[in-house]
C-alpha cells in the first residue's frame, strides 16, 4: 500500500518522505502546482498535484492509500494574512480527514503543535492539562482550532492519532528556530532575549510520527518535546559549541520595540521581519511541555541535546553557511558526540 504525507515539500514533512522512503515505502505527496518537487522526485517519490483547502483533490491523492500523515500548514509567526493562514489550518485540516473518512483510511497521524496545549504561565504542560481559554499568538490560535477539528473526527471514529511538536530545529530548510540559530552564530542576531520554551530535535520528530504510525492508539496526543531551556540559554549553548561569542542578553521591553520597528517596516516593504510580535509575546508568557508520553508509550528516544545542536551546526558547514568550522566539529569533539562530519572542502 502507499503512504499519503500532505506537506512533504516542507520541513517536516520532507524529512518524513525521506524516512518513509529510506524504509522502503510506497511514498506520496500532495503537492500545489506551485510547489517546487524535484527533489522528492528523484527520491521516487508520487507527486499528485492538489491543495488540502480542495477536499476532492486530497481524495483523489488517497486512492490506494492505507496510511496518511497530514502535516502541511502554514508555520509562520508573521504573516500580512492572518485568515490564510487560519482557514488553511482549519478548513485544511478539515478537508483532509473528511477526505480520510470517505476513503477508509486505516491510519492518519495528524502533526499539531505543542502550542495548543496552552498551559498556563510558568506551568509544565501535558496532554491533558486544559487550556488556559486565551492565545498568546495567530498561529496557537490557528493550530488549536485545526486540532479541536481532529478530535472531532477521532470522536466520530477517524483512526487519528495527534501529535503535539515543540520548537523544531535540526538539519533543513530554515525555519523559525534554525534560522534563530543561524543568525546567532553569525553575528547577524543583536541581541538574546529570555523566555522559556521547549524545543525537539527534527530527527526526533520524525522517528515520533513512524512511532505513532505503528503504535499511536487513535485519538490519543502526544507531545514532542526533548528540552524545556531558556531561549536565551539555548542559542548561547548553540554559540558555544559553534565556538563563538554569543550576543549579548536583553530586556524584553528592548524585544518588544524592535518588533514594533520591524512589523511597521515589513507592512511596507513586505519582507518579514526578523523578530516578529507574536515570537515576542511567545517569549514573554513562555511554553514549556512534558514530552515523556511518547517516550512511555511510543519508545520514543530523544538525542541529547549538545549532539542535536552539533549535528545542526555540521548541516549548516556542510551548506556553506558558516565563515568558520564550528568548534564542536574538531576532532575529539565531534567523536565524542558522534558527529559524522562530511569535512566540507573550502
Amino acid at each position: 500500500m502507499t503512504t499519503l504525507v500532505t506537506g512533504g515539500t516542507g520541513y517536516v514533512g520532507g524529512a518524513l518522505v525521506r524516512a518513509l522512503r529510506r524504509r522502503g515505502e510506497r511514498v506520496r505527496v500532495l503537492a500545489r502546482k506551485t510547489s517546487r518537487t524535484e527533489d522528492l522526485v528523484r527520491l521516487g517519490v508520487e507527486i499528485v498535484t492538489g491543495d488540502i483547502l480542495d477536499q476532492a483533490s486530497v481524495e483523489q491523492a488517497l486512492d490506494g492509500c492505507d496510511t496518511l500523515y497530514h502535516v502541511a500548514a502554514i508555520y509562520e509567526f508573521w504573516t500580512p494574512d492572518k485568515a490564510l493562514l487560519k482557514r488553511t489550518a482549519v478548513e485544511g485540516t478539515r478537508n483532509v480527514l473528511a477526505a480520510a473518512q470517505a476513503k477508509g483510511i486505516r491510519r492518519v497521524i495528524y502533526t499539531s503543535t505543542s502550542f495548543t496545549i496552552g498551559e498556563p504561565r510558568g506551568q509544565v504542560g501535558n496532554e491533558e492539562t486544559p487550556h488556559r481559554g486565551y492565545f498568546v499568538h495567530t498561529y496557537e490560535e490557528a493550530k488549536y482550532r485545526a486540532e479541536q477539528v481532529a478530535q472531532d473526527f477521532a470522536r466520530q471514529g477517524l483512526p487519528v492519532v495527534i501529535l503535539n511538536p515543540a520548537g523544531i530545529f535540526g538539519p533543513g530548510p530554515l525555519k523559525s528556530v534554525g534560522d534563530l540559530m543561524l543568525r546567532a552564530v553569525t553575528g547577524r542576531q543583536p541581541m538574546l532575549f529570555r523566555g522559556r520554551v521547549s524545543y525537539v530535535y527534527i530527527d526526533d520528530v520524525v522517528q515520533g510520527h513512524l512511532l505513532a504510525a505503528e503504535k499511536g492508539r487513535p485519538g490519543e496526543r502526544h507531545i514532542l518535546s526533548a528540552y524545556n531551556v531558556d531561549t536565551a540559554d539555548f542559542l548561547r549553548e548553540t554559540c558555544r559549541l559553534a565556538g563563538v561569542k554569543p550576543p549579548p542578553v536583553g530586556p524584553l521591553f528592548v524585544g518588544r520595540v524592535v518588533a514594533n520597528l520591524q512589523e511597521l517596516a515589513a507592512r511596507l516593504t513586505g519582507r518579514p521581519p526578523d523578530l516578529p510580535r507574536d515570537v515576542v509575546s511567545m517569549l514573554a508568557h513562555g511554553t514549556w511541555v512534558d514530552g515523556s508520553k511518547a517516550e512511555r508509550e511510543l519508545g520514543l528516544r530523544y538525542t541529547p541535546l549538545e549532539e542535536a545542536i552539533a549535528r545542526t551546526l555540521d548541516y549548516y558547514w556542510q551548506q556553506g553557511w558558516l565563515k568558520n568550522k564550528p568548534a564542536c566539529l574538531q576532532e575529539g569533539v565531534a567523536a565524542r558526540l558522534e558527529i559524522q562530519s562530511g569535512g566540507r572542502q573550502r
